[in-house]
């Protein structure tokens, strides 16, 4: 069982709502616990937790990417060998073109660590790692492209494929949009609707789950309300309950006060004196003094 306890570090909660509180189920206590939160944050000036971690419904939420970074191809860590690394280019591109990747990746490899690499060297080894379905890779390869040249519209393209493969909509529509803007072309056309519509999905739903968490918010808001003016008003109640079967200190009024003494017909019949009075006469003192 959870008990709620207010904090001295916020605003304090009356002890009639957080009794209410502890009445309820876990779930329920968390719910009015972040809805009272945001309250006294809003009343404080602060600015309110954002959604941004929410979780999604499993239609809209991000694919998971399965690729191993400890797997990523080497990248360029020293030596010069601007002819060697022409050549692996070369033989790159041609085992590219003919559709062998696995290959061409071998030879950009050697390409990126025989001298330091171009921007294009950087994007031409991230499309291959993109045909591959090394996604992760591949945005590694157009971050370190893009470094170098920020303007390369092939870097972007191929970035914002990949970010769309991960999952990354709202990343992909910024490369594909920025990679459009300078250098138009045809086949990233349908990628960029795709995650268009997709973040416009994602948004709506953000949306819908916003507002059916402010009225649920709302109603155990107003249960709140409701039950702890029922519990004030069944405290009242039982006071004046209380109050009404004490009674107050009894009326002594009618107890008459004291009884009257001239009722009670004074003495007995009178003492009468002493019995048969004095005896006759004593006759004086003998003979006087």
């Amino acid at each position: 069982e959870i008990i709620f306890i207010p904090t001295k570090s916020k605003m304090d909660t009356p002890k009639e709502v957080a009794d209410i509180i502890n009445k309820l189920d876990a779930e329920d206590q968390a719910v009015i616990t972040s809805f009272i939160d945001k309250l006294q944050a809003e009343i404080r000036g602060e600015e309110p937790m954002t959604e941004e971690d929410e979780v999604l419904d499993s239609e809209t939420a991000a694919p998971s990417s399965n690729e191993n970074e400890d797997n990523l191809p080497p990248m360029y860590e020293s030596g010069d060998d601007m002819d060697l690394a022409t050549t692996y280019k070369m033989e790159a591109s041609d085992l590219k073109g003919a559709g062998d990747y696995k290959s061409a990746l071998e030879k950009y490899n050697l390409a990126v660590t025989s001298a330091r690499p171009s921007s294009l060297l950087l994007a031409n080894r991230g499309d291959v790692l993109y045909k591959l379905g090394e996604f992760q890779a591949a945005v590694r390869d157009c971050d370190a492209a893009l470094e170098q040249n920020p303007d390369s519209a092939k870097a972007l393209r191929i970035r914002g494929k990949s970010n769309k493969s991960l999952g990354e909509y709202e990343n992909a529509r910024k490369d594909l949009s920025a990679s459009q803007a300078i250098d138009y072309d045809d086949t990233a056309v349908e990628d960029l609707k795709f995650v268009t519509d997709k973040m416009k999905e994602i948004e709506a739903t953000k949306v819908k789950k916003k507002l059916e968490e402010e009225e649920r918010l709302k109603k155990k808001a107003e249960a709140i309300k409701k039950a702890n003016e029922e519990a004030r008003r069944e405290a009242e109640e039982e006071e004046r309950s209380s109050r009404s079967s004490f009674g107050g200190i009894p009326d002594m009024s009618g107890m008459g006060g004291m009884p009257d003494m001239g009722s009670m017909g004074g003495m007995p019949g009178g003492m009468g004196g002493m019995p048969g009075g004095m005896p006759g006469g004593m006759g004086g003192m003998p003979g006087g003094m």
